[in-house]
């Protein structure tokens, strides 16, 4: 008989970044970030990684404290937060292969090239983060191999970036969504067009056909659950913001309305730093 799966998750706290506009109260923080690990009986497949380097270390001691040995790291997509703690993984683990669909091992393979992206954030950071960029291989059929189990790599298309994937698996009823979903954190709208957004819901959507009863996304408050409602709430903030900035509001109005209908959502920062990229005019 087939050992039964097993999910856990592991949450890296929000950091301190600092970033050169009026921050707001208790400064400018990096939102928390959470990391799944998929377990069967002697292996297990992580989902997505952590950035700073001590908080890659604690992963490392977590994945190693569960008995498991790891063989794939899965990357969702290429912001750098989520693939750039695969190096040390790699040096704690060596036998772990690092996954993702093409499209991201192609946004991150252009990243180890330019480094545009660790230019622009690495600095903010006050805490040091990772950087040696290992370049995914692609997945092969869509599956990611854990003891026979099957777990599924979906492309998607957009999220809060053009091109994700999330991880299905269906004996679970679960989803992995790295950032198309976020848990009581506040979805990040930079460089996102009435377009994207609509499509971001449309990817959404599509989620929610499989009627999944976990969801676990990757920006998530530590009290956040990983329920459907997940999808369900993104989707109101996204369209909520669509909405919202098609009546070209101020920058000011823009979060107070986005603040007034969404209370319980955390680190501030994001809303802030996404709105002040979106060029809302000022009062």
């Amino acid at each position: 008989m087939t050992t039964p799966l097993n999910l856990s998750i592991f949450t890296a706290q929000a950091q301190p970044v600092n970033i050169p506009l009026p921050a707001p109260e208790g400064g400018w923080t990096w939102p928390p970030t959470s990391v799944t690990l998929v377990s069967g009986e002697r292996e297990a497949i992580l989902v997505d990684t952590v950035p700073g380097v001590a908080d890659s270390q604690r992963l490392a001691d977590w994945i190693e404290d569960s008995g498991k040995e790891l063989t794939s790291i899965y990357i969702t997509h290429g912001h750098f937060d989520h693939f750039l703690g695969a190096a040390a993984l790699v040096q704690r683990f060596p036998k772990a292969r690092v996954l993702a669909t093409q499209p991201t091992v192609d946004i991150i393979a252009e990243e180890a090239q330019t480094r545009k992206e660790l230019t622009n954030y690495a600095p903010m950071f006050v805490h040091e983060i990772g950087s040696e960029i290992v370049v995914p291989e692609a997945v092969v059929n869509g599956r990611i191999e854990l003891e026979g189990h099957e777990i599924l790599a979906v492309p998607t298309g957009q999220s809060d970036v053009s091109d994700s994937s999330y991880v299905h698996i269906p004996e679970l009823k679960a989803v992995i969504v790295g950032d198309i979903a976020y848990g009581d954190v506040h979805p990040t709208l930079v460089d996102s067009t009435p377009e994207t957004r609509r499509n971001w819901i449309k990817t959404l959507e599509a989620i929610q056909l499989l009627k999944p009863e976990t969801v676990v996304p990757a920006h998530r408050s530590a009290e956040s659950g990983i329920g459907s409602e997940v999808l369900d709430a993104t989707i109101a903030y996204v369209r909520d913001a669509n909405e919202l900035l098609a009546t070209n509001p101020t920058a000011e109005e823009f979060t107070t309305k986005m603040l007034a209908a969404h209370p319980d959502r955390v680190n501030l920062s994001t809303l802030l730093f996404g709105t002040a990229l979106l060029g809302l005019r000022q009062a």
